[in-house]
């Protein structure tokens, strides 16, 4: 039996993509026989849920101290603890075996574009990986930046699994921002205003796709993030008229969200870069068509449910988005692609290869 501490941080708050990713490896992890967590979170006042042992520190300090020095010490917090996973980029400085799971290098090469928080917790991680912590990588995009950017790191790909399918009686609710839309088909994106989803060109190309297609709109999904003025600045450079069929309505509920995927006629996705990408799994889940980026983790984890484009290139991915509404031959290629690409995640895979991870590092 291998006692682990993994840091479930992520699950206290509003569930992002990163959350749901620990949620899943922790569901799952819970079942293995052969492991014994114990669930921890950086934080001097947090709520914590049943069972969760805390890290009494602040965690914007702690972790801004961690880019520099072994201040605050965490080891004596994890007495009878063999291994420590920090499954959301940081892990505390120890001298047990640790884990730390990078999802995209999204914000180690873009700093410039990243929040003072966001660049503290880059600079933990890099001297995580300096001082021997092994990386759980989620996509072989990622595992490949990581490879270039710390050469003699020991860089673990392990995929992520897939969220569960929605039932058909599961609650579907159309969002309220959406009541005057009708019946109009649409293009749903959904994720973060993140400048790394690329949302405004993803505007500039509907604009034009919907000039050929008059009753088509866009609707996108997502909490405000550092793109939220841009992709405002570029729906209002639109036409009145071309501007009321993009529909920007914040962040949903999950039965909001339901409702996205069962009445979409596709789903686009054109981020600069992903370290996995649950909503591409949803959409296939779906059986959505998928217009997506060739960039990050998204050819290898859509394979050949979606058709790629450059997402610099504005015209392409304008004629992908034209393509995948009105092929009716083509949907049906990349629904069948898809029902078969989500088959090859599971988080009891991800689960077990954690687990052959853990015991070669401690035993």
């Amino acid at each position: 039996m291998i006692r682990v501490g993994v840091d479930v941080g992520p699950l206290h708050g509003p569930i992002t993509g990163v959350g749901r990713a620990v949620d899943g490896m922790v569901r799952q992890l819970r079942q293995q026989t052969s492991v014994e967590l114990t669930e921890y979170v950086v934080s001097f006042r947090a709520k914590l849920h049943e069972n969760t042992q805390k890290l009494p520190f602040p965690a914007g300090l702690s972790i801004k101290s961690w880019g520099q020095r072994d201040f605050p010490p965490a080891g004596p917090f994890f007495k009878g603890i063999q291994l420590v996973h920090g499954m959301n980029y940081v892990v505390p400085p120890t001298k047990l075996p640790r884990v730390v799971t990078v999802y995209d290098c999204w914000a180690l090469l873009n700093p410039a574009q990243c929040s003072s928080i966001t660049n503290d917790a880059m600079k933990a991680l890099r001297r995580a990986i300096q001082t021997e912590a092994v990386v759980h990588a989620s996509s072989h995009a990622t595992a490949a930046t990581l490879r270039e950017l710390f050469p003699t790191a020991r860089i673990e790909m392990i995929y992520l699994g897939a969220p569960e399918r929605r039932s058909a009686s599961s609650r579907k609710t159309r969002p309220d921002a959406l009541s005057a839309m009708g019946d109009a088909p649409f293009i749903v994106a959904i994720g973060t205003v993140e400048k790394r989803k690329n949302y405004p060109r993803l505007v500039e190309a509907f604009a034009l796709a919907a000039h050929e297609n008059s009753d088509l709109q866009l609707v996108i999904a997502g909490s405000a993030g550092d793109d939220s003025d841009l992709l405002q600045q570029a729906v209002d450079s639109l036409s009145p008229k071309m501007a009321e069929r993009v529909h920007l309505i914040g962040r949903v509920t999950d039965d909001n969200i339901g409702w996205l995927y069962q009445q979409a006629a596709a789903m686009a996705y054109p981020s600069l870069d992903e370290g996995f990408g649950f909503p591409l799994l949803e959409a296939m889940s779906a059986n959505l068509p998928i217009v997506g980026s060739t960039l990050g983790s998204i050819p290898e984890v859509s394979g050949t449910a979606a058709i790629l484009v450059d997402p610099f290139d504005v015209s392409a991915l304008a004629e992908a988005l034209t393509n995948v509404v009105t092929n009716s031959e083509l949907r049906i290629k990349l629904q069948s692609a898809g029902a078969t690409q989500f088959q090859s995640f599971s988080w009891e895979k991800t689960a077990q290869q954690l687990v052959n991870l853990y015991n070669d590092l401690v035993n």
